[in-house]
């Protein structure tokens, strides 16, 4: 019976310092982790856009507040310009002085807004973490997502 402890006890010493050196690593890998994982940028608010102020004159519809747009997801105006007009299949322009987008086409402000939900959506949003900390960076000819809060590299679609 004492050959049976002798190797009872012997078996659970070597197990236990293999877990120890397990956990061990497993700590080192974890902090070195949060090492390289950056600080989120954004404080956690709700990301919400502003509503489009719009004007309609004649056949053509003028956003007031587009800077303000663009500014709040963290665009270059002229890129969301580029979005809008593919996707309203439209002529228009964006007035660097005023900040403001004229449209060639007569738009409502509902359907401006549900543009602009799905340009954050698509262009804006991590989809990773959920967040709207990113940066839109073109590599060659790609877009990529880079998000500020988890370190996601997402590739897009362009437009």
């Amino acid at each position: 019976m004492s050959r049976l402890n002798e190797g009872a006890t012997s078996h659970p010493s070597t197990e236990n310092e293999r877990i120890l050196s397990i956990i061990r690593n497993y700590d080192f890998l974890l902090q070195r982790l949060y090492r390289k994982v950056p600080v989120p940028a954004g404080s956690g608010e709700r990301f919400a856009i502003p509503k489009p102020r719009i004007i309609r004159i004649g056949s053509t519809t003028i956003l007031h507040n587009f800077r303000e747009i663009a500014d709040v997801m963290r665009r270059d105006p002229k890129l969301l310009t580029r979005y809008l007009l593919k996707e309203l299949a439209t002529a228009g322009s964006y007035d660097e002085e005023s900040g403001a987008l004229k449209l060639n086409i007569v738009v409502s402000a509902r359907a401006l807004s549900v543009l602009l939900e799905r340009f954050a959506r698509q262009y804006v949003i991590c989809p990773t973490c959920g967040r709207p900390d990113t940066k839109l960076e073109k590599r060659e000819r790609i877009f990529v997502l880079k998000c500020e809060a988890c370190g996601a590299e997402q590739p897009m679609k362009g437009f």
